[in-house]
């Protein structure tokens, strides 16, 4: 059981308030438990007199070392700890922090929290006895109570038992080094407000990711100098990350990109953002359309039956894709897997971005166009297909929720490998 003592001229105040809610259920199930202290019942003096003028003159009055130790002496006897960890309660103290409250937690199984008044308390009490001294920031107080119930509070909440679960403080700002994301409770639409569509999805990773991404724009928003400090911990911090950056590159953007049908018009745009991603390819050693796949001729059939999509920038084009609700017949021979999707689905061929425009996220508004038309035409999945040595596409595919499905075999020109990595991902739920 971890215990706290609390050495104060308030215990009945202190007391009850530590009494109430989380905290009073905790100690009547004896997870923890929290005793206060009246100084001024240790003093020798008729007038239960605990404090005195400080030597050197000045105003105001300093707590006096014997009640203090008087009181401190008792504690150990009754607790039957020797020495129990003792922290003063001060303005000249190290902040606390949650990493502090974490150390507490963690190191000791008894704290003795010391509350000052008036000018402080006799140093040679602090000299003797106390271990370390806290102080809640850069203010002073009447007193030490407040900061002595923030500590015990913050310190008791992270014993075993006394919340259902560590993940209840876990996620919690400054736990981790952030501050915490947003909450939301029902109803789902209030005062015309939303709830984040990704909190009501029931994925648990699409929820897991929403929440770590506003837990590091709100650090970095409100606590620069947290965000500044703080290093990833792990997949998902690395995948927030990269996704933050490319939203900042899209935001140098000024309009915003518009998707529209190709027209034959497009043609020679088309083509050149083709050749562009050609050569990006090859120079990567990536043997796909490296044998004049994709020529004019099957750009020019996707544009004529309307399959063909550009993306623009003030006009300009800087994406190219092929969307189509035709089945796929290479995908009805998939291997080492098996598809998801019942009903029908569409197929993203033929991206490419202009070299132009890289790293400013207009790959993943390509995905989410596509997904978008597909969803208008009432399309439950979409699949994508992608040579085996093309990380770059496999990872935007996984970012953006696609997964890997097993493999397919494609017809490339002659002398070039057909082997495809299959992607799927459901965009409308039946749920």
């Amino acid at each position: 059981m971890y215990r706290i003592d609390i050495m104060t001229l308030f215990d009945l105040t202190v007391g009850d308030v530590l009494s109430e809610s989380i905290l009073g259920r905790a100690q009547e199930r004896r997870y923890i438990k929290i005793e206060t202290h009246q100084i001024r019942d240790y003093t020798l003096n008729k007038q239960k007199q605990v404090d005195d003028y400080p030597y050197g003159g000045g105003r105001g009055a300093v707590m006096q070392a014997d009640p203090l130790y008087q009181c401190w002496k008792h504690i150990c006897e009754v607790s039957g700890s020797e020495r129990p960890h003792t922290i003063y309660l001060s303005p000249c103290g190290r902040t606390f922090t949650q990493k502090e409250a974490v150390r507490l937690a963690r190191d000791y199984d008894h704290l003795v929290l010391v509350c000052g008044h008036y000018e402080g308390i006799d140093q040679r009490f602090i000299d003797a006895y106390v271990d370390e001294e806290l102080s809640l920031g850069d203010f002073v107080l009447t007193g030490g109570e407040i900061p002595a119930m923030a500590v015990t509070d913050a310190v008791c909440r992270m014993v075993p038992g006394v919340l259902p679960d560590p993940e209840c403080y876990e996620d919690e700002s400054h736990f981790n080094g952030l501050l915490e994301y947003p909450q939301y409770s029902r109803p789902e639409v209030w005062q015309g407000m939303r709830v984040p569509e990704a909190l009501l999805t029931g994925d648990h990773k699409s929820v897991e990711k929403w929440r770590r991404k506003e837990a590091l724009l709100r650090t970095k928003e409100r606590r620069p100098d947290m965000f500044a400090a703080y290093r990833s911990q792990g997949k998902l911090d690395e995948e927030v990350f990269a996704q933050l950056e490319r939203e900042e590159r899209m935001a140098a953007l000024k309009e915003p990109l518009v998707c529209r049908r190709a027209v034959a018009d497009d043609l020679p745009a088309v083509m050149d953002i083709i050749g562009q991603a050609v050569e990006r390819l090859g120079k990567a050693h990536i043997d796909q359309w490296q044998g004049g796949y994709p020529g004019e001729e099957t750009i020019g059939a996707d544009i004529a039956r309307g399959d063909g999509y550009v993306l623009t920038y003030e006009g300009k084009c800087a994406a190219f894709f092929v969307l189509s609700d035709r089945p796929e017949p290479c995908y009805d021979a998939l291997t080492d897997g098996k598809w998801h999707g019942v009903g029908p689905y569409g197929v993203i061929h033929r991206c490419a971005v202009a070299e132009a425009f890289l790293g400013l996220g207009v790959s993943d508004a390509m995905l989410a166009e596509g997904e978008k038309l597909a969803r208008g035409a009432g399309l439950g999945w979409m699949r994508v297909d992608t040579h085996r040595k093309n990380k770059a596409m496999q990872s935007l595919l996984r970012r953006n929720g696609y997964e890997y499905r097993g493999n397919v075999l494609v017809s490339p020109p002659e002398g070039h490998d057909p082997r495809r990595l299959a992607f799927e991902k459901e965009i409308i739920s039946e749920k």
